[in-house]
């Protein structure tokens, strides 16, 4: 038998795993890594990092990310380079930690998102890209590493997204109080959690773009890859005639769930958009525009989900860090009480790395998980690959 699968079966038979999570959002900002306890208890955040990517593997990055067409070779090349990046990093963090690498049972990694193409944009089939190679990772670590997880969801007939749905419900969902989880990555996303007793079903689903337009423009007007502390925001005025107009499209009519990319959201669209409809305004009120619109459509969404005149809100991604953004947020849904995220147990930067060591440990040692709306066979995320 093959030494690996032996100790694949071995690890799955543990109480508990050590699991090493790698996340990068859309917004290529870069690599969370999430070093997790996890068993039948639940799962403990034992140590986190979070590693800016360099400008210039940024800006490869944002080359093909979400592109209609991009070059096949760095393509290619990224698949692996990125595979390499990832494994140094892990590896580095697990030095700085001083926990062995042998000591670890598995790596998460969810891979870098270079297009998402849901039915709704690509004639009834449901399709999504993540590159960074499994086998890359696991070989140079020696360490067993679960990858690729949005593919089977695609598989089973989901849109590959938002996986945070079923995370969210086995994780934080409550016996007696609802909760809203708003996450703002590129793209953001939230789970409605009614409670347990309520008997109600869990929504899930993208409303639309978080930081993406935000950090395009302040990458094109401001050289700065976002908008720190949404201090650009506050110093611009709202244009709400060119909200209004971003709001009329279809997406944003669409019912949960629903998933989007950035392939629907880029600036070049909001710039044609502007033009075509004799609309001027400051670089500092494009962003001040654009932060809005994130806040308007996220409590769109809430409105479109929930009638609950009192419910508790979590929010994480790097868009919690903004401080307009959020202050907007806060305002546009006053029947929420927004508590600290860390109170959950899991720190707002690390939620979706952790989410990573979750589905691997589902993978090597659970029962799966349905898709709602989709299929009622349970399922498991992740492909396998063995270091030797």
């Amino acid at each position: 038998m093959n030494k690996y699968i032996a100790k694949l079966s071995e690890i799955s038979a543990k109480p508990e795993r050590l699991i090493v999570g790698l996340m990068s959002g859309t917004s290529l900002d870069g690599l969370d890594i999430a070093l997790c306890i996890c068993g039948a208890d639940g799962i403990e955040v034992n140590q986190f990092r979070s590693i800016p990517y360099s400008r210039e593997l940024g800006e490869r990055l944002s080359a093909i990310q979400s592109r209609e067409t991009t070059k096949t070779r760095e393509l290619t090349l990224l698949h692996t380079d990125l595979a390499n990046y990832y494994a140094e990093a892990v590896t580095n963090a697990l030095t700085d930690w001083t926990v062995p690498l042998e000591e670890v049972d598995l790596i998460a990694s969810h891979g870098q998102t270079v297009y998402h193409a849901p039915s709704q944009i690509n004639k009834g089939i449901n399709a999504t890209l993540q590159i960074v190679d499994g086998d890359h990772i696991a070989q140079k670590t020696g360490i067993i590493t679960t990858s690729d997880f949005r593919q089977k969801h695609t598989a089973a007939g989901g849109e590959g997204a938002p996986l945070a749905g079923i995370f969210d419900e086995f994780v934080f969902r409550h016996e007696t109080g609802n909760r809203l989880l708003i996450n703002l990555g590129g793209i953001a996303n939230l789970t409605w959690l009614p409670s347990k007793e309520s008997g109600k079903e869990v929504i899930t689903g993208d409303t639309g773009p978080a930081n993406t337009l935000i950090n395009e423009a302040m990458q094109k007007y401001f050289d700065k890859p976002f908008d720190e502390d949404g201090k650009v925001a506050a110093s611009g005025k709202i244009h709400s005639e060119l909200v209004r107009y971003i709001l009329l499209e279809p997406y944003f009519r669409k019912s949960f769930p629903k998933t989007t990319g950035q392939e629907e959201f880029r600036l070049k669209y909001i710039e044609q958009l502007m033009q075509g409809h004799g609309i001027e305004c400051t670089e500092k009120d494009l962003v001040a525009s654009l932060t809005s619109l994130t806040a308007q459509s996220i409590s769109r969404a809430v409105g479109e989900i929930t009638s609950e005149n009192f419910f508790e809100c979590y929010v994480s991604g790097g868009g919690f860090h903004n401080n307009t953004l959020m202050g907007e947020i806060r305002e546009r849904i006053p029947k929420a009480e927004f508590r600290d995220f860390d109170e959950l147990g899991i720190p707002a930067d690390a939620k979706e790395a952790v989410m990573m060591a979750f589905f691997a440990n589902d993978l090597v040692s659970g029962e799966g998980f349905p898709i709602p709306g989709v299929t009622e066979e349970k399922i498991h995320f992740g492909k396998i690959s063995l270091p030797g």
